[in-house]
């Protein structure tokens, strides 16, 4: 019985919503994962939509781009973390700008990627947000 709980703790997934404007970025980020346990469950291009996914489904982890149009992923953050503070939340940024990481800091996400990261850096992003750590790469 034991191997069986061992089994499906080992083959669980990470459910992940991707929030992006850009269908390339989300082209990419989604063949980045391919072979993991990490699967994309919906995507949206817009902070508004992000929050009503997050808010109405069951997910595990949240890739948030920061620059969006409709809400843009910072009002998303603060919006998601008001209703489900233990929701983990990865933002996702083109720009190293310290502005925009503080601003993801004191509204609780759990971390900061820059969209130039390795496959293995969002990887293993994605599986430490799931297990309820931060990732701050600074």
């Amino acid at each position: 019985m034991s191997s069986q709980v061992h089994m499906s703790q080992v083959g669980r997934r990470i459910r992940v919503l991707l929030a992006d404007d850009h269908g390339m970025v989300r082209v990419g980020l989604k063949a980045m994962l391919v072979g993991t346990e990490i699967d994309i469950v919906a995507e949206v291009e817009s902070g508004e939509d992000a929050v009503r996914y997050a808010l109405e489904n069951d997910i595990d982890v949240v890739l948030l781009d920061v620059r969006m149009p409709n809400g843009d992923g910072l009002y998303a953050l603060g919006r998601i973390k008001l209703e489900r503070q233990s929701l983990p939340i990865l933002m996702l940024s083109t720009f190293d700008n310290p502005t925009y990481v503080a601003r993801s800091v004191a509204l609780g996400a759990n971390g900061y990627l820059l969209k130039s990261c390795s496959r293995d850096e969002l990887v293993n992003a994605i599986r430490a947000a799931a297990n309820g750590e931060n990732v701050w790469t600074r």
